[in-house]
């Protein structure tokens, strides 16, 4: 699994993102399009290793709507890919 989650980072652009998060209902600013972006580029590797890590202190990147939406759909992978995690 984390060799297809490496294939799909390296691949992942910013329009890619912004279509899944639009595909989602949120509707990320350019400024939260980048911080996300470049946060997933530098840290799949850690969050695939600790996929329980705290999310918050990222919190102020982000408007509370589009905060509260991002932790949805985490917590929505975190549920439905749970046996391939460590």
């Amino acid at each position: 699994m984390f060799q297809l989650i490496k294939n799909y980072v390296s691949t992942l652009t910013k329009k890619k993102l912004d279509e899944l998060a639009k595909k989602n209902d949120i509707f990320l600013s350019e400024g939260e399009l980048d911080f996300l972006y470049r946060f997933i580029k530098k840290n799949y590797e850690a969050l695939y290793a600790n996929p329980n890590i705290d999310l918050s202190k990222y919190k102020g990147h982000f408007t509370e709507d589009n905060y509260q939406k991002i932790m949805k759909l985490v917590s929505f992978y975190k549920t439905k890919y749970a046996s391939y995690l460590n």
